[in-house]
């Protein structure tokens, strides 16, 4: 017994030891960040900073960030005339969670022009090649003492740029461009199409229970044009778009169905709709049964914020005359006092705005049609564009409104009965203005005040003179207009003391 243990004691002797390698530092344990602990409120502060794809991150960390998130993921609703946006539009109507936190509608309601496959190839290569032709006479436009060699060689460069193709899009991209053109024209034109877009609108404002805006625009106005129509027709763009054209029976008046799905939707969801954009629609708009009038109405009754911009047809740089423009029946349309009724049912304004696109050959509509003997006790600013009214009207409306009226703009104003120059003396001592515009040419019953850049009548100083009338509190001793402008521009320039002196304006 003692040998065997000997003998094993000997081998154990023998065997290396195992070496005991140290241990390694065990790695930091994560930190998860509580977002469930934080306050609502900075969870908010922080959806600010975040673009969509990171807020959508955001909003699979927790329960609380989820909903959360969703108010700065769709805030607003982007609608084209496009199928697949409409179809976006259904979806989102249809989100139980997302379409709750929808505020804004905006309808970029622009339809494309028809055109051929030849015409429609000039108008998508048209600007990039005139970009090309204005760059070159900007970089090497001869002068007017120009050798003749250097003229020919400009000439030459300008012949070859216009033998050049222009674009730089294959065949088979043009193609499936021109096809992709003519599917979207297709779904656009289409009565009957028209007719169920009107009605998926009208649909889907009912799950969009807390819109407090309303966007309608069309030719760039209201908002400029996003680059979403672009991409929608990427590779080749094309930038020619319907116009409001009384002599095409076929078309419909602009953006008129588009406007009254918004509205007859917020009516019909009973939405408190706060502002009301609308940005250019035939006057046509006005023009429904009774019905249909008096839901549109309804739909504006909480309405602070209104901007409303008509059109009556082509204008006078286009192919047709003045004759086929509905001006004329727009006016006489207006003196029933439609666009009054519409206006004055929104009793809680404090932002009014009220254009008209032409006012030739005669104005489209007066000031009383619009606004006739209201008061809007909130009314803050207020834009007038080409419309008509009378010394008396004007000076009564600034005077009903004098308490709260901040910012006055007025631009091509036709005055029918009164002098501006009389008028303006007695707004002043009416209004204490924080802002006043004129713009345009402001007609009067002899000569009138012009205010439009470039032409041969335009002065600056007047315009400059007339708006800082305006500013300040009205003292008691408020010297008139005249004698503000000379004791404001004393002689400043050789044409002013020439127009001065002549048979000026006043």
């Amino acid at each position: 017994m003692a040998k065997n243990n000997t003998r094993h004691a000997a081998t154990d002797l023998r065997r290396p030891k195992a070496v005991r390698k140290p241990a390694r530092p065990s790695a930091p344990k994560s930190i998860d960040f509580p977002i469930n602990k934080l306050p609502a409120e900075l969870v908010h502060m922080i959806c600010v900073y975040l673009k969509p794809t990171e807020i959508a991150n955001l909003r699979l960390v927790s329960r609380l960030a989820a909903p959360i998130g969703l108010q700065y993921m769709v805030p607003e609703v982007h609608l084209i005339l496009a199928k697949d946006s409409f179809e976006q539009l259904k979806t989102l109507a249809e989100h139980p969670i997302a379409s709750k936190y929808v505020t804004s509608f905006f309808f970029e309601a622009d339809k494309l022009g028809l055109l051929l496959r030849k015409r429609w190839e000039h108008v998508v290569a048209g600007p990039q090649f005139i970009a090309q032709v204005e760059e070159l006479h900007m970089r090497g436009h001869p002068c007017p003492h120009a050798s003749e060699r250097s003229v020919r060689t400009f000439n030459r460069e300008v012949s070859k740029m216009s033998a050049a193709p222009r674009h730089h899009y294959t065949e088979e991209q043009m193609d499936h461009a021109f096809e992709n053109y003519c599917d979207f024209t297709y779904f656009q034109q289409g009565s009957e199409e028209a007719a169920v877009q009107e009605k998926e609108v009208v649909e889907a404002m009912k799950h969009f229970p807390h819109v407090k805006e309303l966007t309608m625009s069309t030719q760039c106005c209201a908002r400029i044009r996003t680059s979403r129509l672009r991409k929608t027709f990427e590779p080749a763009f094309c930038t020619c778009y319907e116009i409001d054209n009384p002599r095409n029976t076929k078309l419909e008046p602009l953006g008129l169905r588009q406007m009254r799905s918004l509205l007859l939707g917020a009516y019909h969801a009973g939405l408190k709709v706060e502002a009301l954009h609308c940005g250019v629609v035939s006057w046509r708009i006005l023009k429904q049964d009774t019905e249909t009038f008096a839901r549109m109405r309804n739909s504006v009754s909480n309405v602070k914020n209104l901007r409303l911009e008509f059109t009556t047809g082509l204008g006078k740089d286009d192919d047709y005359s003045f004759e086929e423009l509905e001006i004329e029946s727009c006016a006489s349309y207006l003196e029933a006092g439609r666009l009054r009724d519409f206006v004055t049912a929104a009793p809680n304004l404090e932002h009014l705005r009220i254009g008209f696109q032409f006012n030739e050959p005669i104005w489209p509509t007066q000031l009383e049609y619009i606004v006739g003997e209201h008061h809007w006790p909130s009314l803050k600013t207020v834009e007038l564009i080409k419309i008509a009214t009378s010394e008396d009207e004007l000076v009564s409306f600034c005077s009903r409104h004098a308490s709260t009226l901040k910012s006055l703009y007025l631009s091509s104003i036709g005055l029918l009965e009164g002098d501006w120059f009389s008028a303006f003396n007695k707004m002043r001592k009416i209004l204490t203005l924080d802002s006043m515009v004129v713009l345009g040419r402001l007609e009067g019953l002899d000569e009138g005040l012009d205010f439009e850049m470039g032409s041969e009548e335009y002065c600056p100083e007047l315009k400059e003179g007339i708006e800082a009338y305006f500013m300040g509190p009205c003292s008691s001793d408020e010297s008139s207009l005249d004698e503000f402008l000379d004791f404001y521009l004393p002689n400043s320039d050789d044409t002013w003391s020439e127009w001065d002196s002549s048979d000026g304006w006043w």
